[in-house]
């Protein structure tokens, strides 16, 4: 039995909780067991804090009231004594657990599912990662801009902590993988010094799928070293690269090293070879659709079975990252975190990952019992399918589960992602914003009564 079948299974003894069916309360506590986790044996157990707080980050109101408020719920439903409204031992309970064992959560459901994604969702049997970048917001507290500082242009008192991100995401199944976080600027910030912490993520074998920016010397020495290919596109023309072999598929180059780069020791630089074997492929993108008429893919796939044709298109999908970055901001509302210190915002950040990657393990059941691929499922979609069914599911009698369970996995099926090559929009908005005064002064500074006058 796959782990699909086995989470298929799983669904008709649903206990009502987030995701219960595919995070098992068993699932967890040998994940605490790893960490060395002790507990009491309270209300808000590190089980019960855990679907919590996937309850609310999956929730459009996202505060700690309206998770709490869904516990009793669910006690209540269950026969179970009531607890208190008051949020106060929740948020104590979120701050106890620790920040690596959402983070073990999310990986390991990544990982399960991977392992269970059917070989035709690979690429040619591979399987592909697409490495990108975005950044978050959080709130306006000292202890977030001690470690987050605001981007530089904004003055004191008026912007807000900025974090960059980069993330690992499968091709195949659209999960998270991996997740590196690191302030919006300064030394050993970018989105390749991001990627080098997530290296051990990937195995032998694997494929990195990636823009321009990581179109890196040494970031392609880097994963060959391990046995990892990476199709990335050509950000410029290298001096001194020599083609070897010109092919139909593509031509072979030779790749100089380039010169060493500020901050590396020269121990580090001749630890690469002077030279790199690449293969470049130009992708036709001849389109009034499109802003570029033609553009060069470079590949450390060197394998004359694999055509142009096939490497063009496999960056192509490139920009279903992009989508799945904009599930994660936008759909899951990742783009501005709420907690206060740095710490919480991890964990938030790493509920968060783990809520999208159980979501997504129930959008591959799905999947695969309608016979496609876990991306022509529309993430939106299942993500209102499921908080439409859940309470549903949670009413039901065991009996009747199944049936609502049928028609869950239907529903999620039938919303599907539109196939729109080459689509063009303007990056504008039609409907105009409200009017309201800019906060051109910090909030403390314009509550003066002196400052009054200019906010009236």
């Amino acid at each position: 039995m796959t782990n699909l079948e086995a989470v298929r299974v799983r669904f008709a003894r649903n206990e009502g909780l987030p995701f219960a069916d595919v995070l098992t309360e068993a699932n967890i506590l040998d994940v605490l067991n790893d960490h060395g986790v002790k507990y009491r044996d309270r209300v808000f157990n590190p089980v019960t804090t855990i679907w919590g707080f996937l309850s609310q980050v999956l929730s459009d109101d996202h505060s700690c009231r309206d998770a709490v408020s869904r516990i009793i719920a669910h006690r209540a439903a269950s026969g179970i004594r009531v607890c208190s409204p008051n949020t106060a031992s929740y948020c104590n309970a979120r701050s106890r657990i620790q920040m690596g064992v959402l983070r073990t959560l999310a990986r390991r459901t990544a990982q399960e599912l991977q392992s269970s994604a059917a070989e035709g969702w690979k690429w040619n049997g591979r399987s592909v990662f697409i490495a990108d970048g975005s950044s978050v917001s959080m709130p306006d507290t000292p202890e977030n801009q001690a470690v987050y500082p605001q981007p530089p242009t904004q003055q004191p008192g008026l912007g807000f902590p900025l974090a960059r991100i980069t993330v690992l995401l499968s091709l195949a199944t659209g999960a998270c993988h991996d997740l590196a976080l690191a302030p919006y600027a300064g030394k050993g910030t970018g989105e390749t010094t991001l990627l080098r912490r997530m290296y051990d993520r990937l195995k032998p074998g694997d494929v990195v799928l990636a823009d321009a920016l990581f179109d890196n010397y040494f970031v392609v020495c880097e994963l060959r070293e391990r046995g990892i290919d990476i199709v990335a596109r050509a950000q410029y023309q290298r001096v001194g690269s020599q083609t070897v072999e010109s092919r139909p598929d593509g031509d072979i180059l030779v790749w100089q090293r380039p010169n060493k780069p500020r901050g590396m020791t020269g121990e580090q630089y001749r630890s690469y070879p002077k030279s790199l074997l690449m293969r470049q492929v130009a992708v036709d993108a001849r389109d009034k659709s499109n802003r570029a008429e033609q553009f060069n893919v470079v590949t450390t796939i060197l394998d004359a079975a694999i055509d142009g044709g096939q490497i063009g298109n496999l960056f192509e999908r490139r920009w279903e990252g992009e989508v799945d970055i904009r599930s994660i901001k936008s759909t899951m509302q990742m783009d501005i975190l709420r907690c206060k210190t740095p710490e919480m915002v991890h964990k938030e950040i790493w509920a968060h990952l783990l809520a999208y990657n159980l979501l997504r393990t129930v959008m591959a059941v799905a999947a695969s019992e309608n016979d496609i691929e876990p991306r022509q499922v529309s993430f939106k979609g299942a993500k209102q399918a499921l908080t439409a069914f859940a309470p549903k599911i949670e009413a039901a009698r065991p009996e009747g589960r199944a049936a609502l369970i049928d028609a869950m996995l239907t529903t999620m099926a039938y919303h599907r992602v539109g196939n729109r090559p080459g689509r063009w929009e303007p990056r504008a908005r039609k409907r105009r914003p409200k009017p309201g005064a800019r906060l051109t002064q910090p909030r403390a500074s314009a509550r003066l009564q002196q400052n009054r006058s200019k906010w009236y």
